[in-house]
């Protein structure tokens, strides 16, 4: 009679070892499984955020020149785009660009750039020098032949174009040639392009990244029933949001007396602030997260003469945006005259931003 055959004699520790031994290889199929997961996400992440950069892109240059015409979906984007949402610029440029905040209300026929703000941009060193212009400051037109205030340029350039479309005319010049035409006599540099941002579209992009934190320097009290305006801040550091962000940067009278007025000075400062302080939060995990979102906001509501690709060029360069680089020119002489009723900046000053300008779209090459 056989006996069946014994197994050998397995003593507790092996099966431990055993035990061990198995689970090891079950744990590296599970991080190895989950590892490649995350290869698959990443590289349709990558795919995805290219669609929808482009997909950003083309919203706003169809909405600012609407003869540009490009089709894309998620299928059209090719292979080699999903290593890098954003094709690096072959050749690295410097762009200089007028950014206007425009106050526009038709109900009261308001069409005032009340925020214009002069940057030269470093795309291959991701830097930026930017200077304000005040809006009270008085320029002269010679298609106009007359003096008028900065924000009213833009205002004037839309009327000409009116005026030659009612003539069955067409014209070269509107509200955004004939501003970046006044910015770039101002300051002696060719402006080669424009931003137009309406204050809706600041609050909407101040809510999407969640805020800024910022120094009110003081109390701002003003209410204004004819145009619905009605401002409230305490001075301190907080966060603030769209609507107050916009009070903030907008704070020019007060209830109070003269006294407690804003200078034009003290709002060009807070305009720069506010972009940096943006910038700041877009840097955060927060403001990653929400950066197609805030790419749609724009998308919506802001009007540009820059292509798709310089467009491109400016994502990628600041993607990861270091504050440290973003430079405001300050204009330390800037005074109002109470006989011309305007803010006047010193030759010395123009002269100087000129330079800082000039030296930073030369890359520090001397012209």
């Amino acid at each position: 009679m056989q006996h069946p055959t014994r197994r050998p004699q397995v003593s507790a520790s092996t099966n431990v070892r055993r035990r061990r031994k198995g689970k090891k290889r079950r744990v590296g199929r599970i991080i190895f499984s989950f590892f490649f997961l995350l290869c698959l996400v990443g590289a349709s992440a990558m795919g995805y955020a290219a669609w929808r950069v482009d997909q950003a892109m083309d919203q706003l240059v169809h909405q600012s020149q609407p003869e540009a015409k490009t089709e894309i979906s998620p299928t059209t984007v090719k292979e080699n785009e999903i290593s890098s949402p954003i094709a690096e610029p072959d050749e690295k440029k410097t762009l200089s660009v007028l950014i206007m905040g425009r106050d526009y209300r038709p109900e009261t026929g308001t069409n005032l750039t009340d925020v214009m703000i002069v940057a030269a941009i470093d795309l291959e060193n991701s830097k930026v020098s930017m200077v304000s212009i005040p809006r009270d400051m008085k320029v002269r037109l010679p298609e106009l032949n007359k003096r008028v205030k900065a924000n009213e340029v833009f205002n004037y350039g839309e009327h000409i174009k009116k005026q030659a479309e009612k003539k069955n005319k067409t014209s070269d010049t509107d509200g955004s040639t004939l501003s970046k035409e006044m910015a770039g006599s101002l300051f002696d540099i060719p402006v080669d392009h424009y931003i137009l941002v309406d204050f809706q579209s600041f609050m909407a992009l101040v809510d999407e990244v969640g805020g800024i934190h910022v120094e009110v320097e003081r109390d701002m009290i003003y209410n204004d029933p004819t145009d619905n305006t009605h401002i409230n801040l305490r001075a301190g550091q907080q966060q603030l949001n769209g609507k107050k962000a916009l009070d903030w940067v907008r704070h020019r009278q007060d209830d109070r007396g003269e006294a407690y007025f804003s200078s034009d000075f003290d709002r060009n400062q807070r305009q720069k602030e506010a972009i940096k302080a943006i910038a700041q939060e877009l840097t955060t995990w927060k403001g990653l997260t929400r950066i197609f979102d805030v790419m749609d906001t724009m998308a919506k509501h802001v009007e540009t003469d820059l292509s798709k690709e310089q467009m491109k060029e400016l994502f990628w360069a600041f993607k990861s945006l270091d504050t440290e680089n973003v430079k405001s020119i300050e204009t330390p002489n800037v005074y109002w005259d109470s006989v011309q009723l305007q803010t006047v900046i010193p030759k010395e000053d123009l002269s100087a931003a000129h330079h800082e300008l000039e030296y930073l779209l030369n890359k520090g090459k001397s012209s």
